[in-house]
């Protein structure tokens, strides 16, 4: 929004500003509810973080929904002799709006599907993806392959998965 402002004081200079700024101010929503690519934050439904690793004991899932539905599982691995475990948690809605925004400022929808090294096919992995409508858009990243801004999107989920209270599932 301050940037919002000095773009306006720019434009407008002095006295302008005190009529500009109202007509701004009106519209700041609507623009800050798009990201850089254009899209439409409001169309976000679904955001969730998957992990694992070959021949590990288990992994996670996290999906968090704009209704305010949260869901963690524990992946079992049957050859390890691990069960899945869920648990089912509440987001505010202003919480899963933020991460949204912060996905979109990030760039997520211009990642590439897969960040790794083809020599690599073994270790820890993450799939972070995310429901747009109808198009779920996925970016797999293998070790520490991949750009700081993913990571950073991922460092967000995790933060808003450790506000969240799950209360597991009884089988």
């Amino acid at each position: 929004m301050e940037k919002l402002i000095d773009q306006i004081r720019k434009l407008c200079g002095g006295l302008a500003v005190s009529f500009a700024l109202p007509f701004f101010c009106s519209i700041a929503p609507h623009a800050e509810a798009q990201g850089q690519s254009g899209v439409p934050v409001s169309t976000i439904t679904a955001i969730s973080v998957e992990r694992g690793c070959f021949g590990c004991a288990t992994g996670s899932i996290l999906v968090v929904r704009r209704d305010g539905t949260a869901t963690y599982t524990i992946t079992g691995n049957a050859r390890q002799g691990t069960e899945d475990k869920s648990s089912t948690g509440r987001v505010r809605v202003e919480e899963f709006e933020k991460l949204a925004r912060f996905l979109v400022a990030q760039g997520f929808f211009e990642m590439k599907e897969q960040y790794d090294d083809p020599k690599i096919r073994d270790g820890a992995w993450t799939t972070t993806s995310v429901l747009r409508g109808a198009q779920d858009t996925r970016v797999f990243r293998r070790d520490s392959a991949g750009p700081a801004a993913l990571i950073a999107v991922e460092k967000a989920i995790d933060a808003l998965k450790a506000r969240i209270e799950f209360v597991p599932k009884i089988p």
